[in-house]
This record gives C-alpha cells, sequence and structure tokens, in this order.
C-alpha cells in the first residue's frame, strides 16, 4: 500500500542526489531518475506489444517507444515524459506510458526528445512536432498528445501548433510558462521534487537567453487558444505550477475549448511517478487514461 510521501526522504533512503541541486552532475541526475522508478512507481499493467523504433527529426533520428495494447483503439496517443527538459527518458517513464497504453487501449508512441542543456529551447519542441507529425502520417485514426510536468508543456505546446491533426489533449500537472519561476512555496509544498530552486535551474538549463515568453516555450501566453482539441488536465493539489495549470484551464473554457480538470487532492508535483508511495496516486493515473479512452471513443 502507498504511503505519505516525501522526496527528499525518498532520496536519502535510496542514496541518490536530488536532480536539480546545484552540485549535481547532469550523469548522476539521469541516473537518479531512473534508478527512483522501481523505488517510487508501482507495475504498470501488462499490454499487448512494447517496441523500440525512432522517427525523423530535425537533427537525425529521434528514439521512441510504441506501446500496442490488447484490443487496441484505431488511435495514437504521442507522450512527452517530464523532467524539467533536462531529465528523463524512455526507461524513467516506461511505466507511466505503458499505464496509459493499458488504461486507455490508445497506443502510445513516447519520444525522447533531446535533453537541455546539451539542447536547449527549442530543440524539445523541434523534435516534439516531429514525433507528432510522424505520428499522424503512420496512424489514419484519432490523434492525442499526453505529458507530464514539462512534457505536459509540450503536449500543449503541440496541440496549439497542430490543432488541425490533434484530437485530445493530456496534460498532467504541465509545466505551462517559464517566464516567472520565483513562486510563493507555502509550506505545504516543503519536501515536494518541484521547488523554486528546481524551476529556476530549469529556466537557465532550457531557456537560457531566449525569450520566456515565447508560446513554443510558454503555452499559457499564446494569443490564439480557438479550436484547440479538448482537454484533461491532472492538477496536483501540492504544486508550484498549480495556478498556471488553473490559469491555462480559464483561458481555455473562454476560447470554446472543452476541459475536464481534475484536482488530486493531498498529492504532489510528479505523482503518475509515485504510484508506490503516493495514496491516491495510481487511482488518479487510472483516471486521466480511463478520460484519455473516452475521448478516443466518442
Amino acid at each position: 500500500m502507498a504511503t505519505s510521501f516525501n522526496w527528499s526522504d525518498i532520496l536519502d533512503r535510496a542514496g541518490l542526489a536530488d536532480p536539480f541541486a546545484p552540485d549535481t552532475s547532469r550523469r548522476a541526475g539521469r541516473a537518479a531518475f531512473r534508478k527512483l522508478v522501481p523505488i517510487m512507481e508501482s507495475s504498470a499493467p501488462p499490454v499487448s506489444d512494447v517496441n523500440d523504433l525512432s522517427v525523423p527529426g530535425p537533427a537525425g533520428e529521434i528514439p521512441a517507444r510504441l506501446y500496442t495494447p490488447d484490443d487496441a483503439l484505431d488511435a495514437m496517443t504521442v507522450f512527452y515524459h517530464g523532467g524539467g527538459y533536462a531529465f528523463g527518458d524512455l526507461e524513467s517513464h516506461h511505466r507511466v506510458a505503458q499505464r496509459l497504453c493499458a488504461g486507455s487501449r490508445s497506443r502510445v508512441l513516447a519520444v525522447d526528445y533531446r535533453l537541455a542543456p546539451e539542447h536547449p529551447f527549442p530543440a524539445a519542441w523541434e523534435d516534439a512536432i516531429a514525433a507528432l507529425d510522424w505520428a499522424a502520417s503512420e496512424a489514419p485514426g484519432k490523434l492525442a498528445v499526453a505529458g507530464d510536468s514539462a512534457g505536459g508543456g509540450l503536449a500543449a505546446c503541440v496541440a496549439q501548433a497542430r490543432r488541425d491533426k490533434i484530437d485530445f489533449q493530456l496534460l498532467i500537472y504541465p509545466l505551462l510558462q517559464l517566464a516567472e519561476t520565483r513562486k510563493v512555496k507555502p509550506k505545504m509544498l516543503q519536501g515536494h521534487m518541484l521547488s523554486a530552486r528546481a524551476l529556476d535551474w530549469i529556466r537557465e538549463a532550457y531557456c537560457g537567453d531566449c525569450d520566456p515568453m515565447d508560446p513554443r516555450l510558454s503555452p499559457l501566453f499564446a494569443d490564439d487558444l480557438a479550436g484547440l482539441p479538448a482537454a484533461y488536465i491532472a492538477a496536483a493539489e501540492l504544486d508550484p505550477l498549480l495556478d498556471e495549470g488553473r490559469a491555462y484551464r480559464d483561458r481555455l473554457l473562454a476560447a470554446g475549448v472543452a476541459v475536464d480538470y481534475r484536482l488530486a487532492k493531498g498529492l504532489p508535483h510528479g505523482f503518475f511517478n509515485l504510484t508506490r508511495v503516493a495514496r491516491g496516486a495510481e487511482a488518479q493515473c487510472d483516471a486521466a487514461a480511463a478520460a484519455l479512452h473516452r475521448a478516443l471513443t466518442s
């Protein structure tokens, strides 16, 4: 059974460095993301097939992984992992992608986009668009985008850029802007993974000297949201990104976009990766997968 979650305690017990700490190397931080998976996540339900492949991108082939469920729908969901644009990969989010696949019965294409700081903005956005375009050409049925945290921001950006191709967007506690990273952090958020320090680090690593208001980086500030696909926003109550998720919900609704907004009370940012250690996380993940299924069968 899942127990209460404290990010610092989990890292200490596992003997791992905080990926966002200033003295943690990129190599150690990325290794920590992968090593935390069996500690923090329960096993995902089985699916029919999992295949590694690559898709064409602007700087060469983009590694990807295709999940195929039993009794698959005529649909594909392109999934972008979280990790602050600098961490995460196909392995760190393998169970998340497989859980979405099993619960939605959609094929899921997980995308291993280029990471910062080696590949700053707009590298991740370019790879995200390229993967969506490939999926649209290969999957004649319904098409959705999904992502968590920074990957949720990428999913929102892709939905804006390719709104004519996409039927649904699943945004999981999305990082929707990097213009303002010095967020008020109430005491209830202490001990969770996403801090003001981490957001500053993400902005410097990925954005650097670019314009943080660019909608390819901060989709919250896009001028035109009309005609976007319906959205499901999975929000975490203990999340410094909570307010921007609500703001995006309100802007989408004002533009006439259907939004199903679900607040996971008592859960922190990152709960899709915390199904073993955070009470209620698995049920919230399953609810999001069910919403994706409903959208792709309606």
